[in-house]
């Protein structure tokens, strides 16, 4: 299990960089930028990977109900506009406070609610206990990440100068953590998928999918379908602002090429997480969730300040919070360590 924690800390790396080069691409829209990073993220890399590793991959959709890839597919959607929502936010606030905002309210969503669900007899004892507290140092750490990046003067480096024309910086601001909480709120359903969507993963294990593959299994009903909701603003963007010209641009090959990287970062994110699951077992979405929204703002804070997005009293202030969220961390370890020696 302590593997499939670490895997979870390395996933939350991934997610916690993933988006740097949207700090080189001001002179490309965001519509643009999101929508080959969906593409290549969401689309093909997760066919591709799936072909690869599960066989008769069409046969074993044909043996799930349909009703489950319904509920998935609809999954999937509302997944999209989740995009949406942490991309414009992104924009507006920086990656460390949308990342702080959004993972302090799917934290709760997606560890407590997994938890009183299908564990509800470990909310007794030292494990229940440690899950507790664990989750009490969490949640201030991601309140103090966001405070820290509210004291921040500077404009989002992430925003071009077009996006914030003619909009005030607090204005902006508040857009840009209505976003963030937004997307905290639909990004759990990701979590809720992995745990209570079983038969995908079931499936492919019968198929003959080594273990380590098969929640690929279903990454392809969830993220596909999330195209189409992306697709469809984008589509409105494209005609609003008239920016799918910007493809016959020249240089548009590098800018492309940026937006590739960032849907490899991703989704290995999004692989390394799925291979939590096998070596954390049942517990899986309880233990290796929060570690993940730590280990994203964690990683993501720290790389802001490197870049000089942080001094002064904000610095301060993000400290404290990094401190809870390692002591927390430490705590979901020590929990992971009373299953192992209970089971």
């Amino acid at each position: 299990m302590s593997i499939g924690l670490l895997l979870a800390i390395v996933s939350g790396a991934c997610f916690g960089v993933c988006f740097l080069p949207v700090r080189y691409m001001n002179k490309f829209a965001w519509e643009n930028i999101w929508f080959v990073y969906s593409l290549f993220g969401v689309v093909i890399f997760p066919i591709l990977l799936g072909c690869l590793t599960i066989p008769s991959i069409v046969h074993l959709y044909r043996e799930v109900d349909w009703r489950i890839n319904l509920i998935v597919v609809a999954a999937g959607l509302l997944s999209g506009a989740g995009v949406i929502m942490y991309g414009q936010s992104l924009i507006r606030i920086g990656m460390a406070l949308v990342n702080a905002l959004g993972n302090g309210v799917s934290l709760v969503l997606g560890a407590f609610l997994p938890l009183v669900i299908q564990h509800r007899e470990a909310m007794r004892g030292p494990l229940g206990f440690m899950l507790f507290l664990g989750s009490a140092f969490a949640l201030p750490g991601l309140v103090l990440c966001a405070m820290a990046a509210s004291q921040r003067d500077e404009e989002s480096a992430y925003m071009s100068p077009e996006d914030n024309k003619g909009h005030s910086r607090i204005r902006t601001a508040i857009i840009g953590v209505l976003l963030a909480v937004s997307f905290g709120i639909l990004q759990p359903i990701m979590n809720f998928g992995l745990a209570f969507a079983d038969v995908y993963m079931k499936l492919a294990k019968a198929h003959g999918t080594a273990e380590v593959f098969v929640s690929d299994a279903f990454y392809i009903p969830y993220l596909v379908p999330s195209m189409l909701s992306s697709g469809i603003y984008f589509a409105f963007l494209w005609k609003k602002h008239r920016t799918l010209q910007q493809f016959r641009a020249p240089g548009v090959l590098r800018y492309c090429l940026w937006c590739v990287i960032i849907a490899v970062i991703w989704f290995m994110g999004m692989i390394l997480y799925g291979w939590v699951m096998p070596w954390v077992k049942s517990y899986g979405p309880v233990l290796g969730w929060p570690v993940l929204m730590s280990a994203i703002t964690i990683v993501s804070a720290v790389v802001e300040y490197f870049y000089g997005d942080w001094q002064g009293r904000a610095l301060h202030t993000l400290c404290y919070g990094l401190v809870m969220l390692t002591i927390s961390i430490a705590m979901f370890g020590y929990a992971n360590f009373l299953i192992q020696t209970t089971t």
